[in-house]
């Protein structure tokens, strides 16, 4: 980690604050009435002063009558028996789901999304959907409620993002790229190869009562299709040099913004006409 850092520190020209951010979101042209979804990794800008908290901020303070959406997931939650990094023992299984600790939102630690995501719900006015697994942080500046709701059957399409692509929404990749962009599964349950699994859970509803639900996920299960990587070449041959996919270069990294409805129909047309 100290190597790290002070490699970090050599390589940067000028610290960056979360001005230098601001400015960067203004001239890819997103507003104050903005509707994001935001994918972040930081650690390839430079030596920035406030680190995922300048990140953060410059976000607040961007989109402030709009819509931030991140990630806040808690892949650990998932079903033990389909753990593979690392696996566990398949006789810790059972034993695993009986003392597992309900899902609580207000509680539970986002897990390998990166420090921005992992921040994000911590700030005032940042709410998290109820989803026990998949669940997203949004702060939420307008008048609409519905930016919250997140269904547990995937396939009903009833969550932040899938209102992001009706919503004339983009997706901002700070230092990232497609390769992180939750979106693109918005539309593997069209695959006529995609396998649906239910999984029982328990979670804290808004009472604080513990109650039993179940998750449907539908999506792709082959290991030979990089879906994310197909799916990001077709988006950016199509849109290449437009307004759709616009590039800021800022310190040692870029910051990308694309359009929400526009990856959902390259991702739509992919999805639903994909043969193993």
């Amino acid at each position: 980690m100290y190597d790290k850092l002070i490699n970090l520190i050599e390589k940067t020209k000028k610290p960056l604050t979360k001005y230098d951010f601001i400015d960067a979101y203004k001239r890819l042209g997103i507003k104050k009435n903005s509707f994001l979804e935001v994918h972040s990794s930081i650690s390839n800008f430079g030596y920035i002063v406030n680190k995922e908290y300048d990140i953060c901020d410059s976000l607040i303070e961007t989109v402030t009558d709009g819509v931030v959406i991140m990630m806040g997931h808690t892949g650990e939650f998932s079903d033990p028996s389909e753990w593979v990094n690392p696996p566990v023992p398949k006789e810790w299984h059972l034993f695993i789901n009986e003392h597992r600790k309900p899902f609580d939102k207000d509680l539970f630690i986002p897990e390998r999304i990166g420090k921005v995501a992992a921040l994000f719900p911590r700030y005032k006015n940042v709410s998290r959907t109820n989803h026990p697994t998949q669940s997203m942080s949004v702060l939420n500046n307008t008048n609409d409620p519905s930016w919250i709701e997140h269904d547990l059957d995937d396939t009903k399409m009833i969550n932040p993002l899938s209102k992001l692509a009706k919503s004339k929404g983009k997706i901002l990749f700070i230092g990232t790229d497609f390769n992180s962009c939750t979106s693109i599964h918005l539309t593997e349950h069209l695959s006529p190869y995609s396998c649906q699994k239910d999984y029982n859970y328990q979670r804290l509803n808004d009472e604080s009562l513990i109650e039993d639900v179940i998750v449907r996920l539908k999506y792709i299960e082959d290991d030979e299709v990089d879906n994310f990587k197909a799916i990001k070449e077709l988006y950016i041959s199509k849109y290449e040099g437009t307004e759709f996919y616009k590039k800021e270069v800022l310190g040692l990294s870029t910051i990308t913004l694309i359009d929400a409805k526009e990856l959902f129909e390259v991702a739509k047309e992919f999805h639903t006409s994909y043969r193993k």
